[in-house]
């Protein structure tokens, strides 16, 4: 395999470096993204991409004004839309129109379409529930248009990562360009909790399959139709990506990836003239966290992988990467997968930040009360696991809907009602996001992951 063809070439990893270090620094919209903010980051920082992280509350206030680009990673876009409020939506499309541009991964995507909860912004919509692959995951092949500046020195078939997306509704939208189809599953896809290729070395009926889950299953549904949409709006553009091309390790979605943020940087370049670089977004607290909150953070970094070794022990689920889980269906397992990847990127942060020299520490109080509340949280997820597997022996439960009293009780508490996850567990990973978020500002650029690895 030639240079150009191989992915995981060290030399090619480092030209892809010293090329994106020459665009305009990209905004990252970090409120409501939890892992999938990290796992952006970690893939910008690899290739040495420009980024500033910028929340909501700076949205609204015109932060976009500096900038050409923003990368919207995923997460649940009712949650980003509850974050942003009516002002930053607008200055976000303020912001396109006036010729800036926008890359929305998964939710990200959703969150600029029209279907609702979202922003509007094009009149592309979702496909409805009940005729899209609704949970698919892992590697799948695309097949991209050549001819666009986004597959310059690419394979026109690439394989990516797809973390249950939705998809396309198709047709519906003035001027939207298709820049890749999926074209067949790839290594590591799954459909619901089933790898796909051991049920293909059976003669799979995939009727009575969908019959017993409910929901869609044969990955027919998904091959053919569009994975990654180009959409103008006024004097901007609007990249919508449902594969997740930051994917850690998926080194052609990767370069997809920068190859995307380099033609919205040049596109954009034309109308917005940012002669200079914008300043780095401060944190709210002047000095670096002390021994106290350092204690208090790795208490929530065990608290939280007890509960994974907790639901380990219950055969519940596994690592099925160092930033995701595999979990049994009817659970929660990308919440809590979710909650321990986030403590401990939050430890590895603030130990990296930490100032030992015994100054006083205006982080402790609030390190103090979010341990508490992870630590609450932890034990009240344990109870539930455990209630939720006695139910399973009484027939499958799903993660939605009525249970019995102290499984609905529970999940309601820890959860909310809905599939995008409120109650205490919204409470906690809000904020360990703010706090992970002021403790990168104190060390802008700095080298190495932002989530820990095994």
């Amino acid at each position: 395999m030639n240079r150009k063809s191989n992915p995981n070439s060290h030399s090619q990893d480092e030209e892809a470096g010293i090329m994106h270090r020459n665009i305009h620094p990209v905004a990252v919209f970090w409120d409501q993204s939890h892992v999938w903010g990290l796992i952006c980051l970690d893939t910008l920082t690899r290739y040495c991409a420009p980024f500033h992280l910028v929340s909501a509350a700076e949205i609204a206030s015109g932060c976009l004004d500096r900038y050409r680009v923003l990368v919207v990673p995923g997460g649940w876009a009712s949650h980003k839309v509850q974050a942003l409020g009516v002002e930053g939506k607008n200055r976000i499309e303020d912001f396109i129109r006036s010729g800036g541009s926008y890359l929305g991964l998964c939710g990200g995507a959703g969150l600029a379409m029209a279907s609702p909860p979202s922003l509007g912004m094009v009149s592309l919509k979702r496909m409805p529930f009940a005729e899209r692959l609704a949970n698919a995951s892992g590697r799948v092949l695309v097949r991209g248009n050549p001819d666009h500046p986004a597959w310059k020195d690419l394979s026109p078939n690439l394989p990516v990562s797809v973390w249950w997306p939705s998809q396309f509704a198709e047709g519906g939208c003035p001027g939207v360009l298709s820049l890749a189809t999926y074209a067949e599953p790839g290594e590591d896809f799954c459909v619901a909790d089933l790898p796909l290729e051991d049920l293909l070395q059976h003669d799979v009926d995939w009727c009575e399959w969908e019959k017993s889950y409910g929901i869609n299953l044969n990955p027919g549904k998904l091959m053919g139709h569009t994975a990654i949409n180009e959409v103008p709006l006024g004097r901007g553009r609007l990249i919508l990506s449902y594969p997740h091309l930051e994917t850690p390790g998926d080194s052609w979605g990767n370069r997809l990836f920068l190859n995307i943020l380099a033609y919205l940087d040049g596109e954009s370049s034309h109308a917005r003239a940012c002669r200079e670089h914008p300043e780095v977004p401060r944190s709210r607290f002047d000095s670096r966290p002390g021994r106290g909150t350092l204690r208090h953070v790795a208490g929530m970094r065990d608290a939280a992988d007890a509960l994974i070794a907790f639901g380990e022990r219950q055969m519940l689920w596994q690592w099925r990467h160092p930033w995701l889980l595999r979990w049994r269906r009817g659970i929660r397992g990308l919440e809590y997968g979710t909650l321990a990847v986030m403590a401990r990127a939050l430890f590895q942060a603030v130990h990296t930040a930490e100032d030992s020299g015994g100054a006083a520490d205006p982080w402790q109080e609030s390190a103090a009360d979010l341990a508490r509340k992870t630590g609450e949280f932890c034990e009240l997820s344990r109870r539930l696991l455990l209630e939720e597997k006695l139910a399973t022996q009484n027939g499958k439960i799903q993660k939605l809907g009525s249970v019995n009293l102290a499984v609905d009780g529970l999940r309601k508490e820890l959860f909310g009602s809905g599939m995008s996850a409120e109650g205490s567990f919204k409470t906690v990973l809000d904020g360990m996001c703010d706090f992970l978020l002021q403790i990168l500002r104190l060390s802008p650029g700095r080298g190495g992951r932002v989530y820990p690895r095994e």
